[in-house]
């Protein structure tokens, strides 16, 4: 086993220092996404103060990608602390993927970071909002038709063509200004209206005021009335399938997806945005799936997850995995190989080696999902 750090990403949307009860380092500025992981964008080091008698590994410098290949640890996990809305994004699947991969070799643009599927769970460690899934068009309908200029999307939505709307509002990308200053009072025009399948809550009108904020000038921001709203309190989760869309609007949460870094974005970013590519992958038959409770484990998905609070559990052999000390220190054992890792810091263990005992006295997350050896 490999005692491991995160390995920090300081995004513009982080919350400033939000990641220092894992990092112990105050930058001063946002601090977004601790990665644990073998993903080249971001490989976590090997903990170099751990020095167990006879584990040459842990003696020596380098990252888990040096140990580990993706086939041996084909997740990434990741402490996520969003200030402010992340970009209206999709991710691809393992078809789509190959194939944007491969045309992207031969004739580009740069789209995709690797040539993987990315499918993920978010984890709330405390109250965290988010855009997840599509709301019901004809409530998306009721937003968008008291946008001056956007009757077309509008029609596109009553008709249950929500392609056709994207296309339509990106198309007023030079208007976006104009556009995107309408929509805090055509959400309170939508909401006093009491017509929409469900009432929006405070915490939503306040995340379509900060988009708006946040980017005046991104016609994106005009996507956000077609995907419906959470509040996931702390210990639930939400786990997103390929192709379905989302935009994280703020709170802190663990989140765990394959390991892909491939993200096609719609809007609220400063990247570059490819409507077409994001279109031919969006699904609109699949929800996002809910859950809480100690053992996480989506329907479909490539891994699962074990929330160890205050207690001990084995996690068997023949799997990947990979513990989060996430609230206080934890104790990772196997055989006489015992580890201790303080908050923030992780334990990967391959496939090969045997049960693991996990005892944590605060909160650990631990990622299965099969590997090769």
């Amino acid at each position: 086993m490999f005692s491991i750090r995160g390995e920090i990403k300081d995004y513009d949307w982080g919350i400033i220092d939000g990641l220092q009860p894992w990092t112990g380092e105050a930058s001063g500025g946002p601090q977004a996404e601790l990665w644990f992981g073998v993903h080249p964008s971001g490989p976590s080091s090997l903990d170099p103060s751990v020095h167990d008698k006879g584990n040459d590994d842990a003696d020596s410098a380098g990252t888990l990608a040096d140990r580990l290949t993706r086939e041996q640890a084909p997740v990434l996990a990741k402490i996520l602390a969003a200030a402010r809305p992340l970009s209206v994004q999709v991710h691809p699947n393992s078809r789509d993927a190959k194939k944007m991969w491969d045309d992207q070799q031969i004739a580009g643009p740069q789209i995709l970071a690797d040539p993987y599927e990315k499918a993920e769970v978010l984890v709330a460690l405390e109250p965290f909002d988010a855009f997840v899934g599509w709301r019901p068009a004809t409530d998306a309908a009721e937003i968008i038709e008291r946008i001056d200029g956007l009757a077309l999307a509008a029609s596109a939505l009553h008709s249950r063509d929500p392609i056709a709307a994207i296309q339509a509002i990106h198309e007023h990308h030079s208007r976006a200004a104009d556009l995107v200053a309408q929509l805090p009072n055509a959400i309170a025009s939508a909401q006093a209206a009491g017509t929409m399948s469900r009432s929006m809550s405070d915490a939503e009108i306040a995340a379509y005021h900060q988009a708006a904020s946040d980017f005046p000038d991104d016609i994106g921001v005009l996507l956000t009335p077609l995907l419906d709203f959470v509040t996931l309190a702390p210990g639930d989760a939400v786990y997103l399938a390929p192709g379905i869309p989302h935009s994280y609007v703020r709170g802190i949460g663990f989140e765990v997806m394959t390991s892909s870094d491939n993200v096609l974005r719609l809007g609220l970013t400063n990247k570059v945005v490819y409507v077409d590519h994001a279109l031919k992958i969006l699904d609109f038959e699949t929800g996002p799936q809910f859950m809480s409770g100690s053992s996480i484990a989506p329907s479909g998905a490539a891994f699962r997850l074990e929330v160890i609070r205050d207690g001990s559990v084995v996690l068997g052999s023949g799997e990947y995995r990979l513990v989060v000390a996430v609230e206080g220190s934890m104790e990772v054992s196997i055989a006489d190989d015992a580890r201790t890792t303080s908050q923030g810091s992780a334990i990967a263990i391959s496939a090969r080696e045997g049960d693991a005992t996990i005892s944590a006295p605060g909160l650990a997350i631990a990622v299965l999902a099969p590997a090769s050896a």
